[in-house]
């Protein structure tokens, strides 16, 4: 190391090479926890009931409440900052570790009184177990904003596998042992727990004692606004409103078909989000590359996202009736509802990329300010209609806000929404395509048995929609094949 400025610096060569195989580290290191969270999902399912999921639901959102809270997100910032030194990451270590342990204690101390508060008392003996997960998170922030700076994305496929294995491992044990929501509680800590420690053991950082009230202060800016767009995703206040007004069972419901729509988000979101991220930032000064990158990251958002989702929607009641424990298929309209907001929460993962990496994260906590705050109030205005009208209104909502989103975008890079909206058709078409063809073939398959019918329809779908997008968007390909090989 030359200097503060050679601090885990960002790459200025190879960067596309970096981050194609970024890319796919990314999706290992997503697929796998994809795979095995929806394994432990819905064996979870199988032996518990909605009104168990709705109990867990609610304890762990008020923890990630909490974490909303904290100063996680300027680990974001040491990510975007050009030039970074020792002392922006021991500050910021110190700082997000104080506050980890700050925040764990009212639940440590006041677990009975929060429960009560909430008019759930059976949480009581759930938070302070959840309450573990604050400080092994805060931990975390620094020694992986050291490892996304640096493109190691391979070492973040490690960390993340290891952790979800170990943490389904146990989940699944407990679950068979018969200890019924209990086995997702003690899932998630341990969860986080691995995650932390494999975090400094892959990185190789160590925190030291170079701190300064100045170095945290240059991070603020752009700490204060990616913290606030944290908070507002993580606080999970959708879920305590629907919680406390709703009843469990509700919750329940709700809180299931938000975790599946998750578990599909994350095949794309993880493995897009750290990469461009850390790419735009690398390109912020060169507005034409930047824009190339980006054009690239929403088409493969889209080429994967858009399929994934319709077929997930078209399949959900089949997958759902293969569970024993009754009420589930109650779930079925609101997991199709989030499948069609998914394709907005899919792009809008490298929209917010894109307009963090220019420094621009105010932006995107405004956006995500109306977003969830309309949220919350579609749920306090519908909940007593049930759970089908609240999805239909959220997502109308969703759809009504999306716009502004194009806007910042088109903005940043100069272009118009039309040009931009040009990236989605080809995947669009094909993915219209292969829709069709599950829907048509639907009836031709009722003579199968419900496991062998799913696999058919997947394997149908696959083959449908491959080679339509090859044809449809062969010159965006070789487009994208060739500035790879440019850059």
């Amino acid at each position: 190391m030359t200097g503060a400025n050679a601090y885990h610096p960002h790459l200025v060569r190879g960067r596309s090479r970096a981050a194609v195989f970024g890319v796919l580290w990314s999706s290992l290191h997503t697929l796998i926890p994809s795979i095995t969270s929806g394994a432990v999902f819905f064996v979870g399912a199988y032996f518990l009931s909605p009104a168990d999921f709705g109990l867990v639901g609610l304890a762990s959102s008020v923890v990630l409440f909490m974490i909303a809270f904290s100063p996680v997100a300027f680990g974001e910032a040491l990510v975007q900052r050009q030039s970074v030194a020792r002392a922006h990451a021991d500050s910021v270590f110190w700082l997000t570790a104080s506050v980890g342990v700050l925040f764990c204690l009212p639940f440590m101390i006041a677990a009975s009184p929060i429960a009560e508060r909430l008019g759930e008392p059976a949480i009581a003996a759930l938070l302070p177990v959840l309450a573990l997960r604050i400080p092994l998170e805060l931990l975390a922030t620094v020694p992986n904003a050291m490892i996304v700076r640096s493109m190691k994305f391979k070492l973040i496929a490690l960390r993340t596998s290891i952790a979800t294995l170990v943490s389904a491992l146990i989940s699944v044990s407990m679950l068979l042992a018969g200890y019924g929501y209990w086995a997702l509680v003690i899932s998630q800590v341990s969860g986080s727990f691995v995650s932390c420690a494999m975090s400094f053991w892959v990185s190789g950082w160590r925190p030291g004692l170079a701190t300064r009230p100045s170095a945290l202060w240059e991070l603020a800016h752009y700490g204060l606004f990616a913290s606030g767009d944290r908070m507002l995703a993580t606080m999970r206040l959708d879920l305590i409103v629907l919680g406390s007004l709703g009843g469990n069972v509700l919750l329940g419901l709700y809180f299931f078909a938000q975790r599946f729509f998750q578990m599909l988000t994350q095949l794309v979101s993880g493995a897009l989000s750290s990469v461009t991220h850390a790419l735009l930032s690398t390109l912020q000064d060169d507005r034409e590359k930047a824009a190339q990158a980006f054009s690239i990251a929403s088409f493969v958002s889209a080429a994967v996202s858009m399929p994934m989702f319709c077929l997930a929607g078209l399949l959900i009641k089949d997958l759902l009736a293969l569970l024993p424990e009754p009420g589930w298929e109650d779930a079925a309209f609101a997991i199709q509802a989030f499948c069609v907001a998914g394709i907005l929460a899919s792009v809008g993962v490298v929209q917010a990329a894109l307009i963090k990496s220019r420094g621009k994260a105010h932006w995107w906590f405004y956006y995500q300010l109306v977003q969830q705050g309309s949220t919350i109030a579609v749920i306090a205005l519908t909940y007593r209609y049930g759970l089908p009208t609240l999805m239909v209104v959220l997502v109308a909502k969703s759809f009504l806000i999306w716009p502004a989103s194009l806007h910042m975008t088109a903005r940043l890079l100069g272009i118009s929404i039309r040009a931009y909206l040009a990236v989605f058709a080809g995947p669009a078409a094909a993915t219209l395509a292969m829709g069709l063809a599950v829907v048509l073939t639907a009836p031709l398959l009722e003579m199968l048995s419900p496991v062998a019918g799913l696999g058919t329809s997947i394997a149908l779908a696959f083959t449908i929609y491959v080679p339509t997008l090859a044809l449809l968007s062969y010159a965006r390909i070789r487009r994208i094949r060739h500035l790879l090989h440019q850059n």
